[in-house]
């Protein structure tokens, strides 16, 4: 008696499973089959978990930098102190890392042009850090990036933009 096809609850499967074309297939590929897939899901799962956690902290450290160069040029402070420089250096290199680990060959590219710009003021600091936020978001969330054409007008809509405003309630 053969127990090819039996499964986690205990369920033998002796006969093979004749397919609708009239194929006839054993039961224990099925299962296996099936087995694998779940496998797969699974894999696939976990890296999509660990690139999304990758860049929620790359999310962090980029908003913590933004913050440490806002205090800086809230002080008055127009150059980049070492201790900024080193900060921003940190997450730039992470940043890098992390946006070539997704694979997408614009978000990279973006990311090394913005970082390949002049970092002596604060503000250029802070530049390339709102651009490396923005690549990132794009990255979590790729709606943003296909909202529709219609959002910008063109053409004659473009006179229709404010003309909501003929329709005001106080004169």
């Amino acid at each position: 008696m053969s127990t090819a096809g039996q499964g986690t609850l205990g369920i033998v499967i002796r006969e093979p499973v004749v397919l609708e074309r009239g194929q006839v297939v054993d039961p224990g590929l099925l299962i296996g089959s099936a087995t694998e897939e779940v496998h797969a899901a699974r894999r696939r799962h976990r890296r999509e978990v660990v690139e999304r956690t990758r860049l929620r902290r790359l999310v962090e450290r980029v908003d913590s930098a933004i913050e440490l160069c806002e205090e800086t040029h809230l002080q008055g402070i127009k150059e980049v102190p070492p201790d900024v420089a080193e900060r921003a250096q940190k997450v730039f290199i992470f940043a890098r890392g992390a946006v070539r680990k997704t694979g997408d060959v614009d978000a990279l590219s973006t990311v090394e042009t913005a970082l390949a710009r002049r970092q002596v003021k604060i503000t250029e600091v802070m530049d390339i850090l709102w651009t490396i936020q923005e690549v990132v978001f794009d990255l979590m969330l790729p709606w943003r990036t296909q909202l529709p054409e219609d959002v910008e007008p063109e053409g004659d809509e473009a006179s229709l933009v404010g003309f909501w405003r003929e329709f005001r309630l106080h004169p």
